[in-house]
């Protein structure tokens, strides 16, 4: 009974240990998501204010 009572322990402290390593890896997703949303945010900004966009769609005057 005893080793039972050990044995589940052992396999409930494996699976909160597994559940920490998802939840830092989805958040260290998000993170590297967020980063790149902004870099990509960053580039159109500076598309259009070079007025790059409006160059590819429309051509160089």
């Amino acid at each position: 009974m005893e080793e039972n009572r050990q044995l589940v322990g052992n396999i409930c402290a494996s699976i909160e240990e597994l559940s920490n390593v998802i939840v830092d890896n989805v958040a260290a997703s998000h993170k590297d998501y967020e980063i790149m949303i902004a870099a990509l945010d960053e580039a159109i900004k500076k598309a259009k204010s070079n007025n790059i966009i409006t160059q590819l769609f429309v051509g160089a005057n």
